[in-house]
């Protein structure tokens, strides 16, 4: 006689649209008929699924808060909603087990109902988006089949709103003075952008890639918390100063580091090898983790931006704005990642486009305790700048003429 409790990271949602009539069908017509449909959304599977009315009923017949015993049709019932991550139970076998450890992990991770939704709901697995430039990138053109995409696109949606925001009627406008500067950290922002093409046979130094990971995933101060706990500084600012983001390594062309999947000890600045890997077999696993994207997988060296939740959690106790904290966290130290990248002459990017729950299987990650947010890199720019990067022309306000943007206005 199994226990079960229903798991307090479930949601629900009601969707109505068109389904095929099969009775009419039956009878030699086809038609559509309006269907209302419950989804039980399981943040334990991180999957929605179809709940027929009887299955919702039970649902909410089981507390939350405490376990009951089942036995007949509802073990049963039991059985088969907690396959689907909807209801925990003490059943010892292995799928159900992990099932429970997920929910136990959520609840003592402090998670947020609704933070955990994004997150758990939002991971992919084995997508490739097919987006593959390298070939091109001679070319200096888009394919035509990215151009026909692009196309498609303006004619089903129309323009896209305009670059530029103002206000249409303004109580006044104060210009402010144009202050151009071209020196130290002024010169990096401007060669600061994104990079979509890497010089695949390029190799990077070991100087290099030790000053990356120290000046943007490095201590470089501590300071005690409270009764003997430690903050520790980096270079971009963190919720809490809790830094909860750590730096996995994938290096595929980096002199004196052999390829491999890596952990940065940020407390005494050195990698942890967790998995060696040849270098086709390396620019394969970039592959996969960024979902097809070559051009970003070519990057001499990629770092999988991972979470330690409950670093972050444990001060935002399920908080509705922690998951939020978490991933600007990310954001910044992305953005030192192309500040220190332009300084050193290299290319960088961030993408959240990534198969999460893939990374997080190589790394040995659990998900739940700790996470895969978004996986960035750099490495030696392409001689010649593909087609899928823009090339943008110098502007200053109110000296340099603007093309007509299209003046789209509100959709």
């Amino acid at each position: 006689m199994a226990r079960v409790r229903r798991t307090r990271y479930l949601l629900f949602t009601c969707q109505d649209g068109p389904v095929l009539d099969v009775a009419a069908l039956l009878r030699g017509v086809g038609r559509l008929a309006p269907a209302r449909t419950t989804y039980a959304l399981s943040i334990l599977r991180g999957e929605e699924y179809p709940v027929a009315p009887d299955e919702l009923e039970w649902l909410l017949s089981i507390p939350s808060d405490a376990d009951v015993e089942t036995n007949g049709a509802d073990a049963a019932m039991a059985d088969r909603l907690a396959l689907l991550g909807l209801v925990v139970t003490d059943d010892p076998d292995e799928e159900l087990a992990e099932l429970a450890r997920r929910d136990r992990a959520l609840e003592d991770g402090q998670w947020n109902l609704y933070g955990a939704l994004y997150h758990f709901l939002t991971k992919w697995r084995d997508v490739d988006l097919g987006v593959g430039l390298d070939e091109e990138a001679d070319a200096g053109e888009l394919p035509p089949a990215v151009i026909g995409a692009l196309d498609e696109i303006l004619a089903r949606r129309g323009a896209p709103p305009p670059a530029f925001h103002t206000l249409a009627e303004p109580r006044a406008r104060h210009e402010l003075p144009v202050v151009e500067r071209d020196d130290g950290l002024y010169a990096a922002l401007a060669q600061r952008r994104t990079t979509r093409g890497f010089d695949r046979d390029a190799r990077m130094t070991t100087e290099e890639l030790a000053v990356v990971l120290h000046y943007v995933f490095g201590c470089h101060g501590t300071a005690p918390m409270g009764r003997g706990e430690l903050m520790i500084k980096r270079t971009s600012p963190s919720g809490g100063g809790l830094h909860p983001i750590d730096a996995y390594p994938l290096v595929i062309g980096v002199d004196g580091v052999e390829p491999g999947l890596y952990h940065y000890d940020a407390r005494e600045h050195a990698l942890e090898l967790i998995a060696a890997l040849d270098v086709a077999r390396a620019h394969e696993t970039a592959n996969a983790f960024v979902c097809g994207q070559r051009f970003l997988a070519s990057a001499q060296v990629l770092f999988v931006m991972a979470a330690r939740f409950y670093r972050s959690f444990w001060k935002y106790r399920r908080h509705q704005k922690a998951y939020a904290a978490l991933v600007m966290d990310a954001a910044h130290l992305s953005q030192t990642l192309y500040l220190v990248a332009a300084e050193l002459g290299l290319g960088a990017f961030v993408t959240v486009a990534v198969n999460g729950a893939n990374i997080e299987e190589r790394l040995g990650l659990d998900g739940f305790e700790q996470g895969v947010v978004a996986v960035s890199g750099c490495g030696r720019r392409a001689a010649v700048r593909p087609a899928i990067e823009p090339e943008f022309t110098a502007y200053v306000p109110r000296r340099t003429p603007l093309p007509d943007d299209g003046g789209a206005g509100a959709p």
